[in-house]
């Protein structure tokens, strides 16, 4: 009997704690962020960013340090709500060249993203810095997971096509984007198609808002799904996309018979209906 009621108390106590708040994350101290064991003499926070017309930006820090008489470091930081919109932006805004330094003005730009921040380092002088030295500062910054998007690796990887990856936020497949989604494209041989993933669950309501928009089908040579939507992809291209459970979207499209593409389709679908993300 004692037993029991130590059994009983003890999962009270584990429900109990289980109903206790989640702490809020730390604030940051932005004074704290060392560049090579050197503090920012000045620091700033903008939250109001809606002058900068950048989609799903967060927030934006400024940190400056001087690194040596007459060289100052300036660090301009865009903090997204999610990786996805930082890579969106990143990769599609046009304004940044991965490890190539721009020269603007009188300034010499290196760029980094990591997670859901870009990192936009810039100079007084025309010094480049070190790339590692860049990096291991944006390594320990707060919050830092790096790696490449978990999401990413749901995608198959047989057959893709090195440098056609690429994320979609405003526009996919032509029509309007309700939600955003990864794209890889694949080739084999003379075979192409490619395979996108939404970002993460989306809204019923979402998908069949850009669903109505396609300019859907009747494939041919397969016995069509009820929940499959079969689509043309322009330039006699097929495709076809699914909500699958859960929330997630799947799509794939290419120069593939209906036969070969519902293939590819499955594999698709499959892995991404599995993955953790």
């Amino acid at each position: 009997m004692k037993f029991v009621c130590n059994c009983l108390l003890l999962f009270i106590a584990i429900g109990l704690v289980g109903c206790l708040p989640s702490k809020p994350p730390k604030p940051v101290d932005y004074s704290k962020i060392l560049y090579k064991n050197i503090a920012p003499f000045a620091h700033d926070v903008t939250s109001s960013v809606a002058t900068y017309n950048i989609p799903a930006l967060k927030r934006v820090i400024d940190l400056s340090y001087r690194v040596s008489p007459g060289d100052t470091l300036n660090v301009h930081i865009l903090e997204f709500r999610s990786d996805v919109y930082a890579m969106d932006h990143y990769m599609n805004s046009g304004k940044f060249q991965g490890i190539t330094p721009i020269l603007r003005g009188e300034h010499l730009e290196q760029s980094i993203r990591a997670d859901c921040h870009i990192f936009i380092f810039s100079h007084d002088s025309f010094r480049q810095y070190e790339r590692s030295d860049l990096e291991t500062f944006v390594r320990h910054f707060p919050g830092y997971r790096g790696g490449f998007p978990q999401e990413f690796l749901s995608l198959p990887f047989e057959f893709r096509e090195a440098g056609r990856t690429s994320i979609q936020t405003k526009y996919f497949m032509g029509v309007k984007a309700y939600f955003p989604v990864l794209v890889q494209s694949y080739r084999n041989a003379d075979l192409r198609w490619s395979v996108a993933r939404s970002w993460e669950q989306v809204e019923e309501q979402d998908f069949d808002s850009w669903a109505l928009l396609l300019n859907r089908v009747e494939p041919e040579g397969i016995e069509p799904e009820s929940d499959i939507v079969y689509f043309d992809a322009g330039n006699n291209g097929n495709g076809m996309a699914q909500q699958m459970a859960g929330g997630r979207v799947a799509v794939v499209w290419g120069y593939l018979s209906w036969a070969d593409l519902a293939k590819k389709f499955k594999t698709a679908s499959d892995r991404i209906y599995e993955a953790r993300f």
